[in-house]
């Protein structure tokens, strides 16, 4: 195995131990000789979500967002205390997405950039040798509310050991992409150049655009603009230099500025009553943005005895159902940001949820829904609109005598329905 083969392994050789345990928080690889860069790695049940530098994460995460939202002019943005952690750049994402600014495909186009830049950087900087420097355990719930949306992580990383394999091969080592530009000798350059090149060249190197900023500008891809400027540079016609880091994108008011009344703001789980009396009862949740289909199903819970947990907002779902630990799960296929599959895929993936029944609610009960529906672990359907004969047969069916409310109608009214069950 040559030197290049075992670069991308090293770091994933790290990274995969936080997979396997499911690791919820952040840690930091730290360069197992030379320089003292640090790099900050973010993880969710073991699914890495986010990584930051410390060194471009502005520059970067700014300059990706406005590629994909070219109407997005500022580079500071306000949130509320309560919406930013850790990771601040990756919290203005989350709640550009929750304004619908970005969509969750744009969004996961900007996160995925933004792991594969800062795992370049990584391997352009250590070559891959790197150890864990500080581990830091996060509350999984408190991390839920942020990292609901699961991104290709592992596909990012794998971009980002690709090019910089390309790098290599280029003969680009000596130059990092997130470097800034500036002309040391204009005649020169406008003596090698036609005179429409260099008058684009010289509007667009200003000093302050990176070599990766020039990229997205001429529509090129970062080898091509770096190859190309390579003489240039050798000949100190054009200065290719680290540059310092925009300002922090993220504006948090001052303490005490938002006063008591945030919390009405954040979208809530529908009221249920039974919650507060029916503290015997198993808890079922129904998840669905419909305030409808949320409130026929609590109905239908509430009759049966059992208490009912409905979600709109499918974001929330999982720090949801880790407060409240349901026996029986309604879940919609299709909902905004995040759909049925990705939940019940996200739901399956924590321990305490392995086992639990989940039940897709669907307009579309097709062949092809079901089979992805039971890959990504899904145990029943029902067709909608909710009936409640059918929903009973369900609770019946998949929550035992154990579960069942005492001196509930819900036992005798579900056998009537279904003689063959319990």
């Amino acid at each position: 195995m040559t030197p290049d083969d075992a670069t991308p392994n090293t770091l994933n050789e790290s990274l995969d131990r936080y997979r396997q345990q499911q690791f919820t928080g952040q840690i930091t690889l730290v360069p197992t000789k030379g320089n003292q860069q640090r790099w900050s790695f973010f993880f969710c049940l073991g699914r890495l979500f986010w990584v930051d530098d410390g060194k471009s994460d502005n520059r970067r995460t700014l300059r990706l967002l406005q590629a994909v939202c070219p109407s997005i002019k500022q580079k500071r943005f306000a949130l509320r205390e309560g919406d930013a952690f850790a990771a601040q750049n990756y919290s203005l994402l989350m709640v550009l997405l929750h304004r619908r600014v970005l969509s969750q495909e744009l969004f996961c186009q900007v996160v995925n950039g933004v792991i594969a830049e800062a795992v370049f950087d990584l391997l352009w900087q250590t070559g891959g040798a790197v150890q864990v420097g500080t581990e830091v355990p996060y509350d999984p719930l408190d991390v839920l509310k942020m990292a609901s949306v699961t991104v290709k992580s592992h596909a990012a990383i794998t971009e980002a050991a690709q090019a910089w394999a390309a790098w290599q091969e280029a003969q680009l080592v000596d130059f990092h992409p997130d470097w800034a530009l500036a002309i040391r000798s204009t005649d020169q350059l406008r003596e090698r150049l036609a005179p429409e090149v260099y008058q684009k060249l010289a509007l667009a190197i200003d000093g302050q655009r990176t070599v990766r900023d020039l990229a997205v500008l001429m529509r090129k891809d970062v080898p091509t603009i770096t190859r190309s400027l390579v003489p240039y540079i050798r000949r100190n016609i054009i200065d290719l230099h680290p540059i310092e880091d925009l300002p922090s994108l993220v504006v948090l008011p001052t303490p005490g500025a938002e006063g008591n009344g945030r919390s009405s703001d954040r979208r809530q789980t529908v009221p249920t009553p039974a919650a507060a009396t029916t503290a015997t009862a198993a808890t079922i949740a129904c998840i669905d943005d419909s305030p409808q289909v949320c409130a026929a199903m609590s109905q239908i819970i509430e009759q049966a005895g059992y208490v009912p947990l409905c979600i709109q907002d499918s974001t929330q779902a999982l720090t949801v159902l880790l407060e409240r630990k349901p026996k029986l799960i309604f879940l919609d296929l299709i909902m905004p940001v995040a759909n049925g599959y990705e939940i019940c895929a996200q739901i399956r993936r924590v321990a305490l949820f392995r086992d639990i029944p989940i039940a897709i609610l669907t307009g579309s009960d097709g062949i092809i829904d079901r089979v992805r529906a039971k890959v990504v672990g899904a145990t029943d359907f029902v067709s909608k609109p909710v009936e409640t004969e059918k929903i009973l047969t369900l609770i019946q069916k998949y929550l035992s005598a154990a579960t069942a409310p005492v001196n509930s109608p819900a036992g005798a009214t579900a056998a009537s329905l279904n003689p063959k069950t319990g």
